[in-house]
């Protein structure tokens, strides 16, 4: 009988609780949320098919597992059989639609190939029987060659930079591209004493990088483009000072 603050002959110093009774169970489907899950399913890392052998492989590990006789709180085995027999089609339709659709590029493929071969041929039949004439050639609605046009002089390249390079003495220069270059002549010059310019590289690239200046020197640098033609006009001068 619990003891309450009525009963009989007990004092207040007898050392008696009066919260002694039986203490309260715990209901039996209470979860534990202080303890990590020890099974790492990665299911959302996983393709369909790899979660199809996880499953078929879990059904056989779990028939007749004596660890588990009461399953009552899994998904019942006809549930799970109906889940994982619903995904095991749609992976074989999509993997035979893929087959179709492989089977059907190729198809593709090879009939293209075809018609290449004879857009071909009649093209090199219409050349041969008019060499000479456009306006023929142009009747057959088959697209003429653009006649090459001269490049001509090459303009300044443009937007020339210098920045300090990597090691001591070193400057990196670089511009905008000029179409039809061939190559870049470089040239630099010291700023102290209005020295002429002088050659400093020439590069089939509009990026290099200059070394063996002085360090703390002022430097001038520019840039032209070199094409069939000859070389262009120089570029606007950028100036830094070696490291």
């Amino acid at each position: 009988m619990p003891l309450s603050f009525d009963t009989p002959g007990l004092r207040f110093d007898a050392g008696h609780r009066f919260d002694s009774g039986p203490a309260p169970v715990p209901p039996h489907n209470l979860k534990r949320t202080n303890r990590m899950p020890k099974f790492k399913l990665d299911l959302f890392r996983k393709s369909a098919a790899q979660k199809i052998t996880l499953a078929q492989s879990h059904v056989a590990a779990m028939t007749g597992n004596a660890s588990f006789p009461d399953a009552s709180r899994l998904p019942t085995d006809a549930a799970f059989a109906a889940a994982l027999t619903a995904l095991e089609t749609a992976e074989a339709d999509v993997n035979a639609k893929k087959t179709a659709w492989k089977e059907a590029i190729a198809t593709r493929d090879a009939l293209e190939d075809a018609l290449d071969a004879a857009l071909t041929t009649r093209a090199s039949y219409c050349e041969a029987a008019q060499p000479t004439n456009d306006a023929a050639l142009i009747s057959t609605a088959l697209p003429l060659r653009t006649a090459p046009v001269a490049v001509g002089d090459l303009p300044a390249p443009g937007d020339l930079t210098a920045n300090v390079g990597d090691d001591e003495g070193e400057i990196d220069l670089g511009c905008d591209p000029v179409a039809g270059a061939g190559s870049y002549e470089w040239q630099c010059r010291l700023h102290a004493d209005g020295n002429a310019w002088q050659p400093a590289k020439t590069s089939t690239t509009s990026k290099i990088t200059l070394d063996g200046l002085t360090p703390g020197a002022l430097y001038g640098f520019r840039v032209r483009a070199i094409g069939a033609a000859g070389p262009g006009a120089w570029s606007d001068e950028a100036s830094k000072r070696a490291p």
